[in-house]
């Protein structure tokens, strides 16, 4: 007769199944829970009262419950394997291994990113017998976890997977198994105390959420009685008990938006996941030009390891890019190929797992949160979402209860100040009901508080200045309903907001994004426009509200002579109800009137914007308004009047507790061009040092000139470094209105350097882009120009496109300044 090799069976407790010769044993929850105290025993035999309070804790059931599970054993497993011992009970005869041999403790996984993690929970384990690792599902507890767990000496490891757990009354009987325990006696609890007792134990409670109050009660009653235990806990909330310290774990970080250096963001934590686990899989590795698009998607996953990991393999057959665009918008369907080593097959699986948790009115208000696409503050969303059957005042406990959940991210979570959602649970609550948002008017609620919320920052920064008046409004939101308004549903406060936002992108170096809603705010307009919201869209898209050169600035004099006075009148007819657009229309509408050649009307009406500024407490704006009257007067040659008006500028500022950084630029140039060179130098550099925040255009303007200062004083070597910084900057932020200043300092370095067929290319380009973008030399361009021109002499030729001349001048500062430094 043949050897027939017996049957090999693995019990994983932790994952709650039974393996056949490798192969799972399909069994219900009753019947494994009665398989674990039957193996628990030891080959004993336990009673039928025994086993009925171990399957279901704290129920009374009939003695046929537990005959039917029997049943479904030996169906499962054979007549054989659970025998029946007259005047004693049951008893397992099949021979079951455990999984691991290590008290049930998994494989320690490697960690990337989480170095600062580690050393952090290992001082929190230090200093307590119960930790808390709390955060949104993926983010990597579990991982953090058995890794700070193998990391303390002394004490025996048990992994306590909870997640499979779905009765109550469970936990110790989970526990048991996980400690290979021989349950000897009816309470279970007494037999893990025993057992606790014999050897310093770490108890490792994985995804306890489901479980908080039977788990906290069970830590506590374990924890008060021995002494020798510590627990690690793993959960999306916190157990709420005494001596409980907590760690908020975070994603993973992500390159910032700009960076597009490959070596940078393969040095980011959530970037470096990506790859490694792309490289485990055996394939090709992905090249230096797909960095940025991959850093975008790490950014769209939020940094969540889990997300991360499911991303890792999709990039097997796919580009970055093609797997972004397939993704777009349906993040939470990331699949995972073979689930052995994750307890989740997709973002969605592990979002379900949250969202059945929650109430009913938990549920309402996350949907409605998605609403939001960046970051707001608890009022933002009592306004935007406290709409019936949710009151205004449920929603911010409601808040703090998803924070609590890990489902809302936190300031302390986020690293940041406000709350969000992650991309990933955004997009998942949006796919469960796609037209929530719209069916509640959502949108339209988050317009409203985006405009009250923008009024708010401009009154409080004409009070402290921009650099300290905290914007409550995420820009990502202000997108994205701008993109929803202009879509048609709500033009009219769409062109408002552009208007009000203006100062923001300009004051983060939005300058292509601001101009882009500008053309479009303008392109809607209509006969049912209002005038004055008209006119202030007008004056500052033609004139200088976006510091960027546009194609509508060569209608210019189209504009004035079609739409300028109309505009302007519209404007004056509303000053009381909309003085805000009034004076920053004016201040655009007096360059547009420089531009035509018209100093005097420019100036009046820069002193016309003054006035309503002083009259309604504009002392910000005003103090910028007023270092341009200085500006004007000192290319006039009023030196007298020009530091009476920068003076006045400074004096406003300081009342107020702000550095008028603008002010000082101006200042800068007019010492310049009243011949005090050392002068116009220090107040520039005291101005990029002592100043505590710079828009871009001023950081890349001030480098400029002070690089011209220098290059009129001779110092070359100085003057470099100051022309390569605001190269640098003019082309990270697309600084187009300086390009042929840029190309004419460039010029006169090039020809004291004794590169004139350099040079003299750099002249050509400036003058050909000046002179296409009817652009006038005043201040420090119009000395360097004199300077060039007598130089080099007159150069003439075809020029070269401009973005071409600025990466040979680039190339040139950088070789030049090494050379320098000795490199």
């Amino acid at each position: 007769m043949p050897f027939v090799k017996p049957d090999h069976y693995l019990l994983d407790s932790g994952r709650r199944r039974l393996l056949r010769n490798g192969e799972v044993v399909a069994l219900g929850d009753r019947a494994f829970d009665l398989l674990l105290a039957l193996a628990g025993a030891g080959g004993k035999a336990l009673s039928a009262d025994e086993l009925t309070a171990l399957v279901w804790p704290g129920l009374t059931v009939s003695a046929g419950n537990l005959r039917v599970q029997v049943r479904a054993l030996r169906k499962a497993l054979g007549d054989e394997a659970v025998e029946n011992v007259p005047g004693a009970g049951y008893r397992l005869t099949l021979p079951l291994d455990p999984l691991s041999t290590d008290a049930g403790a998994p494989p320690v996984p490697a960690l990337v990113g989480r170095d600062g993690d580690l050393n952090r929970l290992r001082e929190l384990l230090a200093r307590s017998r119960l930790v808390s690792i709390v955060g949104p599902g993926g983010v990597g507890k579990t991982c953090l976890a058995l890794a700070g767990a193998a990391a303390c000496e002394g004490l025996r490891v048990a992994h306590v997977e909870l997640a499979p757990v779905r009765q109550p009354g469970l936990v110790p009987v989970v526990t048991a198994a996980a400690l290979a325990i021989r349950v000897q006696k009816v309470d279970v609890i007494d037999s893990i105390r025993e057992a606790l007792a014999a050897q310093p134990t770490l108890l490792v409670m994985d995804n306890a959420e489901h479980l908080l109050d039977e788990v906290g009660e069970f830590a506590e009653n374990l924890l008060c009685t021995c002494p020798d235990l510590h627990l690690l806990l793993t959960s999306r909330e916190p157990l709420n008990i005494s001596g409980e310290l907590l760690f908020n774990l975070c994603p993973l970080t992500c390159p910032p938006e700009g960076e597009a250096e490959p070596a940078i963001i393969r040095s980011y934590p959530a970037v470096a996941l990506v790859l490694r686990n792309h490289a485990q899989a055996g394939w090709p590795p992905l090249t230096d030009d797909q960095m940025p698009a991959l850093a975008q998607l790490c950014r769209q996953l939020d940094g969540l390891p889990l997300a991360l990991v499911l991303l890792a393999a999709q990039l097997r057959d796919c580009a970055v890019v093609d797997v972004s665009a397939a993704l777009e918008g349906r993040l939470q369907h990331l699949p995972l190929e073979g689930t052995a080593r994750y307890r989740h097959d997709s973002l969605a699986r592990m979002l379900d797992w949250s969202f059945d948790l929650l109430s009913d009115d938990e549920r309402l208000l996350l949907s409605r949160l998605a609403v939001f696409n960046g970051s707001w503050p608890v009022a933002a969303a009592v306004a935007v979402c406290g709409q019936p059957p949710l009151l205004p005042a449920m929603v911010p406990g409601l808040i703090a209860g998803l924070v609590s959940r890990s489902l809302v991210a936190g300031p302390l979570q986020r690293q940041a100040p406000g709350l969000r959602l992650l991309e990933t649970i955004r997009q998942y609550v949006i796919a469960r009901d796609p037209g929530l948002i719209a069916r509640e008017g959502l949108n339209h609620a988050l317009m409203s508080w985006l405009l009250v919320a923008l009024d708010q920052y401009h009154t409080l920064s004409e009070r402290v200045g921009t650099g300290r008046a905290e914007l409550l409004a995420d820009m990502a939101d202000i997108r994205e309903i701008l993109d929803w308004g202009f879509a048609g549903h709500d033009i009219h406060r769409a062109q408002e907001l552009v208007i009000d936002t203006l100062r923001i992108w300009n004051l983060q170096g939005l300058y292509t994004e601001s101009a882009r809603y500008f053309i479009r705010a303008w392109e809607a307009c209509d006969d049912t426009t209002h005038p004055a919201l008209r006119g202030a869209i007008g004056m500052l898209l033609y004139g200088e509200g976006v510091p960027l050169q546009l194609p509508h600035h060569q209608q210019r004099p189209w504009y004035l002579k079609h739409e300028f006075d109309r505009n302007l009148a519209g404007l004056r007819a509303h000053i009381d109800s909309h003085h805000r657009w009034f004076i920053n229309s004016a201040v655009s509408a007096g360059w547009l009137l420089r531009y035509n050649g018209d100093f005097q009307a420019g100036q009046a009406l820069w002193e016309e914007a003054e006035a309503i500024c002083a009259a309604y407490g504009f002392d910000y704006t005003r103090s910028s308004t007023l270092s341009m009257i200085g500006w004007a007067a000192a290319n006039k040659g009023d030196f007298e009047k020009a530091r009476r008006s920068f003076e006045l500028a400074l004096s406003i500022g300081e009342e107020i507790g702000f550095y008028h950084s603008l002010a000082a630029l101006r200042m800068a140039e007019m010492e310049f061009a009243a011949g005090d060179h050392d002068r116009a130098v220090a107040v520039a550099r005291r101005t990029l040092t002592e100043a505590p925040q710079l828009t871009q255009a001023i950081k890349q303007t001030l480098h400029a000139n002070l690089a011209s200062y220098l290059v009129v004083k001779g110092d070359m070597v100085a003057a470099l470094h100051e022309a390569l910084t605001a190269l640098r900057l003019q082309l990270r932020y697309q600084y187009t209105y300086s390009i042929g200043w840029t190309l004419d300092r460039g010029a006169l370095i090039a020809t004291r350097l004794g590169q004139r067929a350099l040079a003299a290319d750099l002249m050509v380009g400036a003058e050909a882009f000046i002179t296409s973008e009817n652009l006038t030399r005043e201040g420090p361009e119009q000395v360097i120009h004199q300077l060039l021109r007598a130089e080099l002499g007159e150069i003439t030729g075809e020029a070269l496109p401009s973005e071409q001349l600025l990466q040979k001048l680039l190339a040139f500062y950088e070789g030049t300044v090494a050379t320098h430094n000795g490199v």
